[in-house]
């Protein structure tokens, strides 16, 4: 298996969208184009990997390597309440996330793309094989009162699609076992800590829309919800 990218940054204190929109309408725009040209997969929908999706990956990537997480991620961001964060890292935004890192060319030429498939050739391999079996990553940062809090919250998928109700669990989980201390933090917690939840690609191509339950017996629930259609 390629190996992951790092976990979500802390989350910032503000909005940034409400400060950068056109940024955002800027990223998002663009990912909406090479999407619709390179990649053959249903509208609008969380891609799926083939020849033509790694390209636009790596393409997109590239392009955005002076940007921030939150503006390469896109839609894929998503800010909840009491200051958490959620970061989606679809087989698509994570080969996306490793090329924006990658110090090749920020305006691709077809040479340009094929040095950015041999430098991440491991990757470009195992997208390519659709043998494997793809997951999706789901990184939340959030805040609780004890240095051990999050290790405690299991996560769940509930959702809808093709005429049906789906529960999806963890295929694989890593959890923060000693959260960070800081100070003010939100409605008086003071440890912030980042959990990552993988969910098998295959289950949630089936959902239009769905909800990210994270439980734990010592807190209370946090939820995201989302729809299919608008992440990549």
């Amino acid at each position: 298996m390629v190996s992951q990218p790092r976990a979500l940054t802390k989350p910032p204190a503000i909005n940034v969208y409400r400060f950068f929109p056109l940024i955002r309408v800027v990223q998002i725009a663009l990912l909406s184009g090479l999407i619709a040209c390179c990649a053959a997969h249903p509208a609008l929908a969380m891609v799926k990997m083939d020849s033509k999706a790694i390209d636009a990956a790596l393409v997109y990537g590239m392009k955005n390597q002076k940007a921030g997480l939150v503006d390469v991620l896109g839609p894929n961001w998503i800010e909840g309440e009491n200051g958490s964060l959620l970061n989606v890292y679809s087989p698509f935004m994570m080969l996306a996330a490793k090329a924006s890192r990658s110090g090749l060319s920020k305006n691709p030429s077809k040479s340009d793309l094929e040095k950015a498939r041999k430098r991440f050739a491991r990757d470009v391999a195992y997208y390519s094989d659709s043998k494997n079996h793809f997951q999706v990553k789901f990184s939340v940062s959030f805040y609780g009162n004890t240095p051990d809090f999050a290790k405690t919250y299991m996560a769940k998928i509930v959702g809808f699609g093709r005429g049906k109700e789906f529960e999806l669990r963890t295929v694989k989980q890593l959890l923060d076992q000693e959260a960070d201390q800081i100070s003010g933090g939100q409605d008086g917690y003071n440890y912030e800590a980042i959990n990552a939840y993988y969910f098998n690609f295959s289950d949630l191509e089936d959902l239009q829309e769905f909800t990210l339950v994270l439980e734990s017996p010592k807190g209370p629930p946090l939820e995201f919800r989302m729809k299919n259609e608008r992440l990549y």
